[in-house]
């Protein structure tokens, strides 16, 4: 599925980025000795195995539909690869890379007074929803555990959140980073600052990342199951204690990633094949269902309106792209502060022009939410305009 918006998933942004990052991986091991990329192909046999089984239980179907792009696009993004940019990715999480992002988040709230409206109504439902998801969960875990040794559920969570390492990395640095900012904002007591919205949320966040992670790699199917149950709950708690701000806080820690995540975790529950039930068992399958698909529904509106949202924000830019590799920076000088180093091609959309800059709108690749910063003109090409 396309969009015409370059900023959202699907678009021309996402998908450069897939590209380049599998044509390094590849161009590094073709220059390397024969042997070496004979081994490294053949430790992907079992992943690859892992998203075939994925890909015949039409799972990631149903998961390409919810991010309206190919998710086999980047198989290569797997959590061995992504260890190996820790630290790259750690160095690019600064104080400033944060306030860009959650100035952008508040800006990109304002612009559209219904569109938010639609993502507070839909935030304050949920909550209640994934609580007694995760009550029912909690409660049947006997059958639950029964449905689960048909299916190869644990094996697919883990080959999924393999797939998802980026993401989840990018969550847990950001949620740390916008932690820290808070508090060294306030330079209050710790009374204070542990009431603080954004310490908790990232708190919360961080505590989400960790069960994702859990899950994947549990050591039985009872453990699995109560991971799940707990990661539900937490979710559920963030919502419920949100109410109709949870988007504006979660996206303010930069953990937009975390609803989209929640809902391809949920996905993967139709994985599970409903073994010999009890008429008993058959009704609380049948409840759990019913739920499961609300909850659904919600996040996918909520995915659905977070991306109405960032159209819209963008919506009558001028576009352009980079002719060349060069800093986005957090403010219109060469000494300012990087808030990522884009590479050619990268996607943008035009604010302003101020001398030899200009301010652009971007897709944050750690967050995957809009940001903003300052770009040396001579390195932006305008869509509209013949290349020079």
């Amino acid at each position: 599925m396309t969009t015409n918006n370059p900023f959202g998933p699907g678009s021309p942004l996402n998908d450069l980025y897939k590209r380049q990052r599998e044509m390094a991986d590849l161009l590094k091991l073709a220059r390397g000795p024969g042997y070496e990329l004979q081994q490294r192909m053949k430790a992907l046999e079992g992943p690859l195995a892992a998203y075939r089984d994925l890909e015949k239980t039409g799972v990631l179907a149903q998961i390409a539909s919810i991010q309206n792009s190919g998710v086999l696009s980047n198989l290569l993004s797997s959590s061995t690869f992504h260890a190996a940019n820790m630290a790259a990715l750690q160095a690019r999480s600064t104080p400033s890379w944060m306030l860009a992002l959650q100035s952008t988040a508040l800006s990109v709230a304002r612009k559209d007074l219904a569109i938010l409206k639609t993502q507070q109504l839909l935030a304050a439902s949920t909550g209640a929803d994934i609580l007694k998801l995760a009550g029912l969960v909690d409660t049947n875990r006997t059958f639950i555990e029964k449905m689960m040794a048909g299916s190869k559920w644990t094996e697919q969570f883990r080959a999924l959140s393999d797939r998802f390492a980026p993401n989840l990395a990018g969550i847990k640095l950001a949620a740390e980073q916008a932690r820290m900012l808070d508090m060294m904002t306030l330079r209050a007591s710790a009374e204070v600052v542990a009431r603080s919205t954004v310490v908790i949320v990232a708190e919360q966040v961080l505590e989400a990342h960790g069960l994702i992670e859990a899950i994947g790699h549990a050591d039985s199917q009872a453990q699995s199951i109560g991971l799940f149950a707990q990661l539900l709950s937490l979710v559920g708690t963030i919502f419920s204690g949100l109410q109709e701000n949870t988007l504006k806080e979660i996206k303010g820690v930069g953990a937009i990633k975390l609803i989209e995540l929640m809902l391809i975790a949920i996905t993967i529950w139709h994985l599970m094949v409903p073994a010999d039930l009890s008429p008993a068992e058959q009704k609380a399958f049948t409840e759990m269902n019913v739920k499961i698909e609300a909850v659904q529904d919600k996040l996918d509106k909520i995915v659905t309106a977070n991306e109405a949202a960032d159209a819209s924000y963008v919506e009558g830019l001028p576009r352009a792209e980079l002719k060349r590799d060069a800093a986005i920076r957090r403010e219109p000088q060469g000494k300012a502060p990087v808030l990522m180093r884009g590479v050619e091609g990268t996607q943008l959309a035009v604010k302003e022009a101020r001398g030899k800059w200009r301010l652009v709108v971007y897709r944050d690749l750690l967050t995957d939410q809009l940001s903003e910063g300052w770009v040396y003109a001579p390195a932006v090409q305008m869509l509209d305009e013949p290349a020079s």
